[in-house]
């Protein structure tokens, strides 16, 4: 028994070092490089000079409206809080900070898609736009756009308006304003102002003085004669005192002596005049004032949107040791579990939300080179679209700090795995 479990040992001790060097292959392909991390990528990379500089370079395309691609899906990115160092051309402008990056999903296919939003002082050139390697994928530059922007500066402003009218009624004078008022200023600003009635005033525009004869006219009757010794020679008339000026004399009654007709007393018509002036309004001015808010356009940020296209890169394989023509046998048996173990075993556990707990629906498989999850296969043992999946701990080792896709039915979610040695868990939710 002694001799039997010695040669078992010894047959399984040969195999494991014949075949060492094709598991440290396999491994090598479970567990490939690790990828530079966002910090150390986004902002990377020497940028080449403008289109026409060097035939690598994208062209730069001038755009007046938003043409930016529609994707699907989109995956998460961690972005660095500041750029990375940079060499040759790029160093002689300061590297800029994109306002935005996102990352989007077509068929398979990752883009980052980053936006810059560049003042007229700021240089276009120093956008990189260098290749660089994110989560086991490189991206190229195949596109940059730009697009001109504007924007409006307003104030409010106040005009005063002057019209002359020959009447002070304020009816009258409400109908000779427009109600609104077209306005453009000497530095470009321009709007349509409305008339504030409450500041609507009215003045006199100015007086004229003219002189005149103010007249009266007295009778005096009975009188004996037709003498002015009789008649007061001034008057008193509106404050003034008037002279008199002429006399008509009328015969009040006649007597007859001797047979001929003589006046019996007179009247005395006299009329009084003295020299006046008086003041008059020449007409009115009114002044009004007309409020609101007025804009100028003036020139905004020009936006460039640069689009880089990924490619997943292929993890690089360690060489491998020749296996010996002895122990064939026992190397192939050790050969399949290693295959098995590494390539063919499920090694995410599945579990569903059921009555407040999750219970275990079954395990599925997920590589570094596929990572992807398909939950739809447990869709006639899950009671909810809540699921809680559990990766080995060589499994969430090789898969650390990448991107895995979860698919259940016609839904996809993405999660960034964040293993910190052991198992790794995480939670969706359909």
């Amino acid at each position: 028994m002694t001799r039997i479990i010695t040669g078992v040992l010894t047959l399984l001790l040969m195999a494991a070092i014949m075949l060492g060097g094709g598991v440290t292959a396999l491994a090598a392909d479970a567990v490939p490089p690790r990828a530079p991390s966002a910090a150390e990528t986004l902002h990377s990379g020497a940028p080449p000079s403008m289109p026409g500089a060097a035939a690598t370079a994208a062209p730069e395309t001038t755009e007046t409206a938003d043409i930016t691609p529609n994707y699907p899906l989109s995956f998460t990115l961690e972005l660095s809080a500041e750029p990375a160092e940079t060499s040759g051309s790029e160093a002689a402008d300061p590297p800029l900070y994109p306002s935005d990056v996102q990352g989007a999903l077509e068929s398979g296919a990752r883009r980052i898609i980053k936006t810059y939003e560049l003042s007229a002082e700021e240089s276009p050139d120093a956008i990189p736009r260098s290749n660089f390697e994110l989560d086991g994928w490189r991206y190229e530059l195949t596109d940059i756009l730009k697009k001109e922007t504007a924007a409006a500066d307003t104030r409010e402003h106040t005009e005063n308006v002057t019209v002359s009218t020959e009447t002070k009624e304020m009816a009258a004078i409400i109908k000779l304003l427009a109600p609104t008022l077209d306005f453009s200023s000497e530095d470009g600003y321009a709007g349509t102002l409305t008339l504030d009635i409450a500041t609507v005033k009215v003045e006199q525009a100015g007086t004229k003085t003219s002189g005149y004869t103010m007249s009266a006219t007295r009778e005096y009757p009975h009188l004996s004669a037709p003498d002015t010794a009789l008649i007061p020679k001034t008057i008193a008339e509106g404050g003034r005192t008037l002279t008199l000026a002429s006399v008509d004399w009328r015969t009040q009654n006649t007597e007859t002596i001797d047979y001929e007709a003589l006046p019996g007393s007179y009247t005395a018509v006299a009329s009084y005049t003295a020299a006046a002036s008086r003041t008059v309004v020449t007409g009115y001015v009114t002044t009004a004032e007309y409020k609101g808010t007025i804009a100028k356009l003036i020139a905004g940020k020009t936006v460039y949107t640069a689009y880089f296209a990924g490619t997943p890169i292929a993890p690089e394989r360690g060489p491998m040791n020749p296996v010996p023509a002895a122990g064939t046998a026992a190397g192939a048996g050790l050969l399949g579990g290693v295959v098995f173990f590494f390539f063919l075993r499920r090694n995410v556990k599945v579990l569903s939300l059921k009555e407040g707990k999750y219970i275990p629906v079954g395990k599925t498989r997920i590589t570094a080179k596929s990572p992807v999850v398909n939950l739809t296969p447990f869709a006639d043992k899950a009671v909810t679209g809540s699921f809680i999946l559990i990766l080995g701990a060589l499994t969430a080792k090789a898969l650390s700090g990448k991107t895995i896709t979860v698919n259940y039915g016609d839904r996809s979610l993405q999660h960034i795995v964040a293993s910190g040695g052991g198992e790794y868990q995480f939670e969706v939710d359909f």
